[in-house]
């Protein structure tokens, strides 16, 4: 079973992918805005798929796929694949997979997030193993051959996970938070402050919609320094992200949701008046 999600606070998703540590930077951070989308009791009810489209001045550069399901063991199970178009992978192939499965052990939910990228001649293989209820953590990096063991403070989070926390913290405008929020990647611990706005009405591929804008702003001197999200969009009455955006040094990136499917059978939108 997954940890309680912290509450949050109220308060106020490149170039074309050309240079291989910017395009992983914006990897890194587009995994995690768009699987906000997922529904909280997604798990319970079945398997889910979202489709996003990755647009850069408008043009489709990349697709990113989302699915999330419970498996016979009773284990939570979120995979995320992101890849760029064929007209760019002929240059500079992108293939990444991020998988996070939420289990139950005696020392509480285990968070095991396994990251796979794979970028011309970029690999990555590491995994994450976090128990937030214990407050610790293993690090193990298999492309260099590194185990790091570390304490967190008790309901760190991994940043798969963040991010449906931040879709739930805006979900019927319903937020509060007394602390910042405690964000474990990779090897390391960031301390992030959440802000949710007010709600607007936006023009969306399924017609107009109110949505809420949800903002993390880092406190941590490394985290989001070049590539900075810039704002995540989350339907005011549904739990999904229509559009997620990342400002680069390349102008901005945004993720826009193209298919959400609810064990098979697409979801019907309707236009809010």
């Amino acid at each position: 079973m997954a940890h309680p999600r912290p509450h949050l606070q109220a308060g106020a998703a490149c170039g074309i992918m050309n240079l291989p540590m910017t395009c992983r930077r914006f990897i890194l951070i587009l995994l995690g805005l768009l699987p906000l989308s997922l529904p909280r009791t997604a798990g319970a009810e079945g398997a889910e798929h979202l489709a996003y489209d990755i647009t850069w001045v408008g043009v489709s550069v990349g697709t990113m796929s989302v699915r999330s399901e419970t498996g016979d063991d009773g284990a939570l199970v979120r995979t995320i694949r992101i890849r760029n178009r064929p007209w760019i992978a002929l240059v500079y192939p992108v293939d990444n997979t991020v998988e996070c499965r939420i289990e139950s052990t005696a020392d509480g939910p285990r968070h095991t997030v396994t990251k796979q990228m794979g970028e011309k001649e970029f690999v990555q293989d590491d995994t994450l193993t976090l128990w937030p209820d214990a407050g610790k953590a293993v690090w193990t990096n298999a492309v260099s051959n590194t185990v790091h063991a570390f304490e967190v403070p008790p309901g760190a989070r991994d940043f798969v996970s963040f991010f449906f926390d931040l879709r739930d913290a805006a979900a019927d405008g319903n937020w509060s938070a007394d602390r910042d929020y405690q964000l474990v990647m990779d090897d390391a611990l960031h301390a992030l402050e959440i802000r949710v706005g007010e709600p607007r009405r936006l023009r969306t591929p399924w017609g107009r919609m109110n949505a809420i804008p949800v903002e993390a702003v880092s406190k941590s001197p490394v985290l989001f320094k070049r590539n900075k999200p810039r704002a995540v969009w989350v339907a005011a009455h549904r739990p999904v992200v229509l559009f997620a955006d990342v400002e680069t040094r390349f102008g901005t990136v945004r993720g826009t949701l193209a298919r959400w499917e609810l064990d098979g059978h697409p979801v019907e939108w309707k236009e809010e008046r």
